[in-house]
């Protein structure tokens, strides 16, 4: 799970109306099924016929606490900072 996104998507989700946000494209698709199977949003799922779609229909409890606990300290972008925690982590496993 892609976590940043993952917390960018329930962020947008939480910032609509009713809490409806419908997703394009593979990766959404992907990270809005972990994110239901983790029990963090209800979902509706793409299944590959004409005119289905991905969307977030509202987020649950759990992902209202997921969103609290990142709040005031942003998850890091692995993909951004990848090669430095992968040097520091072989450096402390070394040392």
């Amino acid at each position: 799970m892609n976590l940043p996104y993952v917390n960018k998507l329930l962020a947008a989700a939480d910032g609509q109306r009713h809490g409806f946000i419908k997703l394009r494209g593979c990766q959404a698709d992907h990270e809005v099924r972990l994110m239901s199977a983790a029990g963090l949003v209800d979902a509706t799922l793409n299944d590959g016929k004409d005119g289905s779609f991905t969307s977030i229909n509202r987020l649950t409890a759990a992902g209202q606490t997921f969103l609290r606990a990142f709040k005031e300290q942003p998850i890091p972008d692995v993909q951004a900072h990848g090669l430095r925690f992968a040097l520091l982590e072989r450096r402390t496993a070394h040392d």
